[in-house]
């Protein structure tokens, strides 16, 4: 991986970590989460948009409940219904699978509501 697509990762996790989710009413949802991930994703170069989307899609399958859920969202947002699949199924597979579902349900409508 080259040095700036470490940075961008980096980046990227920022804008996971911060604001942090349910820590003000604001982001209660991680909404804030999702509007700067999707702001960032629309910001970036086609080939920076590659790197971003391949690590939102893998973090989609984070057994950290809010990463995931939070991926979700901004795929749902960015129009990747094949990847917010995936995370379905992927989540099936959990044995808190319900949690999951329910969460991926919820970012999926925020993601319509705040993007």
């Amino acid at each position: 991986m080259s040095e700036s697509s470490i940075t961008l990762e980096e980046d990227i996790l920022d804008l996971y970590r911060s604001p942090i989710i349910g820590a003000s009413y604001n982001n209660t949802f991680g909404e804030e989460n999702i509007k700067s991930l999707v702001e960032k994703f629309r910001s970036l170069d086609k080939e920076k948009m590659q790197i971003m989307q391949d690590l939102v899609v893998s973090y989609s399958k984070s057994p950290d409940l809010a990463t995931s859920f939070v991926s979700v969202a901004v795929l749902h947002a960015l129009e990747m219904p094949k990847e917010v699949e995936e995370a379905y199924l992927w989540a099936k597979g959990l044995d808190e699978n319900e949690k999951f579902i329910y969460h991926f349900d919820i970012g999926k409508s925020l993601a319509e509501y705040f993007t």
